[in-house]
């Protein structure tokens, strides 16, 4: 077995999903030590299938191995979240976040790792896909055992709580004065003015009417300001209900056990370790922070960039969004020669570049220096890369990969040859009762079609020439191929359920 496969299964054994504060994956050191030695000593055991079957014999004897039993945990976190994930966009309650989802299925595993995995049988599905509906089944049953205001929408909360009940949560939120008498004073407004039409049983209540919403906004300012040049704003009435809101969710919110505390061994980094992992955790959402606000400002400054220059997005898309497609390509696009692109693209950078100068010092309150500027550009080239492949272009990919209905059906067949490490195409065609030629006949389908769909999309958005798209194409089927191989087909799968 290579190194590479080794380290796969070391990973799967020892590595367990978080989603505070952001997704991820976190592998646990005594976990991973444990199964690397465990595989050094024991050649035999570097198969994924007689591991788990070693695991799951260790946590069953009498005396349950709880080491073993957190290897099983691990093993079926992938999992847990990919159940939490699915069931929470699909059905997702207000006062439930995904971590409490996450929270659900990790307990639910805790008696019954042992046996379904003992049941599991690699060959025939994926863990995600043998595990989903019975923690599907698990969350949903949590869920719906909740307090039934919970399930309200936000404007029935609003309207059903009393001021007691209100003022409790919201002192209890630490909302303090004067935000908590506007909290107060916008709820009435809510109230003397949101008069919905009946719901049905079923139905939620809707949102106000935007003449709803100027009519609170006048109500507020009428009460609390009736002098006042400066009236309550729309904007400010919603922030100030959404506060409330949040106040009377966290009131009721379901109290989860830790997991932790109902299984010691899980807790396998020392204080120190978690102290370094949590200022780890701070700078990566500092860094993600200023990132997306970096995003935020380059993506509002393409948008301003192109009203005087209506080609610079179309220009900057192709020179990054398509690897292999060089500028004597983008230059007989557009009639010109290519030094011409290239002192266009470099105005175009340059202005991009004087934006997020502007915003660092504005903004991040950051002084630049001449070498800081220089990393700014290289950053900003990086950037417009993966802007234009993931957040334009492998965004209409997914899109399309989701709601043609040529491509819906393909689905599992793309999971099972693309959501694995090692692909094995006898192995994957007779799971889905296929021939290895049919398999290659309908990933050639599913290519074509993607890659189809994108040159329309170039075409009807981009106004793309037909020479230039045949110019493309070698370009763009690399594109299409480096998408599915990165798309999350796990969840994909998930969501045709």
């Amino acid at each position: 077995m290579t190194d590479r496969m080794t380290e796969i299964i070391i990973a799967r054994f020892s590595t367990s999903y978080e989603v505070n504060p952001y997704p991820r994956k976190v592998q646990y050191p005594r976990l991973r030590q444990n199964v690397k030695d465990l595989l050094d000593a024991a050649p035999k055991l570097k198969n994924e299938t007689v591991l788990l079957k070693y695991f799951c014999n260790q946590a069953a004897k009498n005396n349950s191995d709880s080491l073993a039993l957190s290897h099983l945990l691990a093993y079926v976190d992938v999992a847990c979240y990919s159940a939490a994930k699915s069931t929470y966009d699909a059905f997702q309650t207000p006062e439930l976040t995904l971590a409490d989802y996450l929270q659900i299925a990790k307990l639910y595993m805790v008696d019954r790792a042992v046996e379904l995995c003992t049941k599991f049988d690699r060959t025939q599905s994926q863990i995600q896909t043998y595990l989903y509906r019975p923690l599907r089944d698990a969350i949903m049953s949590k869920v719906r055992k909740n307090d039934p205001t919970q399930r309200q929408s936000d404007w029935g909360l609003l309207r059903s709580t009393p001021k007691k009940g209100l003022k409790s949560a919201l002192q209890n939120f630490g909302i303090p004065e004067p935000n908590l008498s506007r909290c107060f004073l916008t709820w009435q407004g809510f109230l003397a003015v949101y008069a919905p039409v009946k719901a049905g049983i079923n139905q939620r209540l809707p949102e106000p009417t935007a003449e709803q919403w100027e009519a609170i906004a006048l109500f507020c300012t009428e009460q609390r300001f009736p002098h006042s040049i400066q009236p309550f704003t729309v904007p400010e009435i919603k922030a100030f209900l959404q506060t409330c809101v949040k106040a009377l969710r966290a009131s009721t919110h379901i109290q989860f056990d830790s997991l932790d505390a109902e299984n010691p061994e899980l807790e396998l980094e020392t204080a120190e370790q978690s102290e370094q992992q949590a200022s780890n955790r701070q700078q990566e959402m500092e860094q993600c922070d200023r990132l997306q606000q970096m995003t935020t400002e380059l993506a509002s400054a393409i948008i301003s960039l192109s009203r005087d220059f209506p080609d610079a997005r179309k220009m900057l898309i192709l020179e990054h969004g398509f690897t292999g497609f060089n500028q004597s390509y983008i230059g007989k696009e557009f009639g010109i020669k290519q030094y011409k692109i290239s002192r266009q693209l470099t105005s175009y950078k340059k202005y991009l570049l004087t934006s997020l100068v502007k915003w660092s010092q504005t903004q991040a309150n950051v002084t630049l220096s001449v070498k800081d500027v220089d990393r700014l550009s290289t950053l900003l080239d990086e950037w417009l890369t993966w802007y234009c492949q993931n957040a334009i272009l492998y965004k209409f990919l997914e899109t399309t990969l989701k709601l043609h209905p040529a491509l819906k059906l393909e689905i599992t067949l793309l999971c099972h040859y693309y959501g694995c490490e090692r692909v094995d195409e006898r192995a994957i065609a007779h799971n889905l009762n296929i021939t290895p030629t049919e398999l290659q006949g309908k990933l050639v389908q599913v290519k074509t079609i993607l890659q189809t769909e994108l040159h329309n999309w170039l075409h009807q958005n981009l106004a793309l020439k037909p020479c230039s798209l045949s110019a493309i194409d070698k370009s763009s089927a690399l594109l299409v191929e480096q998408f599915l191989a990165n798309a999350p087909y796990a969840l994909l799968t998930l969501e045709r359920r």
